[in-house]
């Protein structure tokens, strides 16, 4: 595995290595971990695991696309699994993802279900296509529950600069919004922490992993977020033969995704509206679709 960030970020890399481990108990596989590798540098990483004989080689970032379908070219016998939104070669290249329209429009439904302000805001690490997904969801639920609230959207274009989360979060902050969903690893546990030590109404939903202990009077909930499994489900598909260079989504009705308990931070009116709203997203009863 390739990743970006930290084997001990407490988000997006975290979990990555963590799969990592479950293949390497549940497969009884080697595994090798290169951390903190930028996209520039991810090509030739990929090439020496492929060189040395690795046969399954996951790509632990959205930002990896190219240098992944580059190696994979040169390595036809070598299988490549990045972990985003992609549609694969249809060889030896493919993906595993979250169906993340489910939680970008939960996380959406949320905030504007809760908001005081009718401000909302979704901050994202980069603008890959499954955040620019999950971006559009997160408009889609929020506008589907307060059709006159205000929606804002920002692209870090960093998972790991705590001071432009900071930056951008507290800027938001100050023009008067007042709930955020955070998807952003370092860069957004960085910006949650400022904006709730800085504004008493400002609620957060937390992103990955439960980040209640971050700001426990200000965090609604989180998405949750079964990062170790479905990198490890990646390997069981290409262990029953299945791995086909295609796009393998996971989701709410398989146990990938599930909401952090609330502790109180919704009534119980909000509480019964939300458990409708995610009961229709995962029947299929909402159209989670970008459009």
């Amino acid at each position: 595995m390739v990743t970006t960030g930290a084997k001990d970020d407490g988000s997006w890399s975290q979990g990555g290595y963590e799969g990592l481990q479950l293949i390497a108990e549940e497969f009884n596989a080697e595994v090798t971990l290169a951390e903190m590798v930028g996209d520039e540098e991810s090509e030739e990483y990929f090439r020496d695991y492929a060189a040395a004989g690795y046969d399954f080689i996951i790509a632990h970032s959205g930002g990896y696309i190219q240098s992944a379908e580059k190696v994979a070219e040169e390595f036809p016998r070598s299988k490549f699994a990045i972990v985003t939104t992609y549609p694969g070669n249809n060889k030896n290249l493919g993906a595993i993802a979250f169906r993340s329209g489910e939680v970008g429009y939960l996380s959406g439904a949320l905030a504007a279900m809760t908001t005081e302000t009718n401000k909302v805001a979704y901050i994202v690490g980069d603008s890959y296509p499954v955040y620019e997904e999950e971006a559009a969801l997160f408009r889609k639920g929020a506008l589907a529950t307060k059709p006159d609230v205000e929606v804002a959207t920002e692209f870090l274009k960093t998972w790991t600069d705590g001071e432009k989360g900071k930056e951008v979060v507290l800027g938001l902050a100050e023009q008067g919004f007042d709930r955020f969903a955070i998807n952003a690893d370092e860069a957004g546990i960085e910006a949650l922490k400022a904006v709730t030590a800085a504004y008493d109404n400002v609620k957060i939903v937390g992103w990955t992993n439960d980040q209640y202990e971050l700001a426990p009077d200000q965090v609604l909930t989180s998405m949750l977020q079964d990062l170790p499994r479905l990198v490890a489900n990646s390997v069981d598909l290409l262990l029953q033969g299945k791995w086909e260079g295609k796009l393998y989504k996971f989701g709410l009705k398989e146990g990938i995704y599930s909401i952090a308990p609330f502790r109180g931070s919704l009534t119980e009116a909000q509480e019964a509206q939300f458990e409708d709203i995610k009961n229709q997203v995962m029947v299929g009863e909402i159209d989670i679709s970008p459009n």
